[in-house]
């Protein structure tokens, strides 16, 4: 009998380190043998089936099963789940190795085989080869473990970031997309001395590759998602009546005041190199030579603009529409101040007493315009006004 050779003992070790095994489940560890694992970790997945330490335990106790019953008669195999800290640090590393000191005085095992699902093999591997060697690693990777799913989550919620997030797409995507359109523009004209269709072919792909890197990376395709559906609010759809009737002001403002921009740019053209018109060539009296001539069409363009204003505020029961007689009064008496102003520029000589008196009317204008408009604020309140005191009422 003393001749016999000794079984050869192995250990299936499986290790948690931060001890989600005994948090979840409140199980004593270590956990020895086949039956009292398969307990632990069906309860343990049935409490969080998320949990990649239930397939660890699932792994090392089929690998026992596999190996048992193909083992011979110098084989002996037992199964034990080992248990660290949450606090993780020394403190986890002593508790394992003293559970694991327990596990091989009921199972002294020349050698272990280790089961993890990857966590911390730094870590785990030179506590366990100090105790007993290591025969084999056997790493679990579960396809929708926590880790790999909260990595893709993290990533792809920085990609979203900095897609949509205009501080960082501007900078990730819209500069070096904008730099790509400039190579490729210089590219396709020849700039560069490259021919044939290959160059093309890559000018193509470039130009593509910037076109699209621009449009996320300043958001164009936002902006222009945001003006079709107003378009297609606003304009498809028949507006309401006060809006045909502000339009035709809001057009007939712009028309005129475009008027007197032509009128400035064709008076430039025509008399800027000409002898006979000497004021073209100095920019102070041009500068005065337009206040007097064509004020008055800006002014008019622009007070008119701001009365188609007020008409749709009104129609819309704003009570804003009141302050837009008052900007419309100071703006029909701004014609006369910029005419002023014309006549000193073109002649240094003249007096000012028209100009200060000019002021002094607009301010007693602008005062006498805010009186009015309050007092007619305080008799005829519009509606969105009264809704807004009475709801300011309540909350108070």
């Amino acid at each position: 009998m003393s001749g016999e050779k000794a079984a050869e003992r192995t250990l299936i070790l499986c290790v948690d380190r931060d001890d989600d095994v005994g948090t979840k489940t409140l199980a004593k560890t270590p956990i020895i043998g086949r039956d009292t694992n398969l307990k632990v970790a069906t309860e343990l997945a049935i409490r969080d089936p998320e949990e990649v330490d239930a397939n660890a335990m699932f792994e090392a106790i089929r690998l026992y099963e596999h190996l048992t019953a193909t083992a011979g008669p110098e084989e002996a195999y037992e199964v034990a789940t080992i248990t660290g800290s949450p606090l993780g640090g020394v403190k986890a590393d002593r508790k394992l190795l003293m559970e694991l000191s327990e596990v091989l005085k009921a199972f002294p095992a020349d050698g272990v085989i280790l089961v993890t699902d990857g966590y911390a093999d730094e870590t785990v591997i030179p506590l366990i080869q100090s105790k007993v060697p290591i025969v084999s690693v056997r790493r679990v990777v579960v396809r929708h473990s926590k880790s790999i799913e909260e990595t893709a989550a993290l990533f792809s919620r920085y990609m979203k970031l900095v897609l949509e997030n205009p501080r960082y797409s501007r900078i990730v995507l819209g500069l070096p997309g904008a730099l790509i359109l400039t190579f490729v523009a210089i590219w396709i004209l020849e700039l560069l001395g490259l021919r044939g269709a290959i160059a093309y072919a890559w000018a193509a792909f470039g130009l593509c590759i910037g076109i699209i890197m621009i449009v996320k990376g300043f958001r164009l395709d936002y902006y222009l998602g945001r003006f079709l559906r107003a378009f297609r609010a606003k304009v498809l759809k028949f507006p309401p009546p006060h809006a045909y009737l502000a339009l035709i002001p809001y057009v007939a403002g712009l028309l005129i005041f475009l008027l007197g921009a032509y009128q400035v740019v064709w008076y430039f053209r025509s008399y800027a190199a000409s002898a006979a018109r000497p004021i073209a060539s100095d920019p102070v009296k041009l500068m005065g030579w337009i206040f007097v001539n064509t004020s008055h069409v800006f002014v008019a363009g622009l007070c008119i603009f701001i009365l188609g204003r007020c008409i749709h505020l009104f129609m819309k029961k704003d009570p804003w529409g009141w302050y837009g007689l008052v900007g419309l009064v100071i703006c029909a008496w701004s014609y006369r101040f910029f005419y002023e102003v014309g006549r000193i520029l073109l002649n240094p000589m003249l007096s000012y007493t028209d100009l200060m008196a000019t002021v002094f009317v607009g301010i007693f204008i602008a005062s006498l315009a805010t009186m009015a408009v309050n007092i007619l604020r305080a008799r005829y309140p519009l509606r969105r006004e009264v809704l807004g005191s009475e709801t300011e009422g309540e909350g108070g």
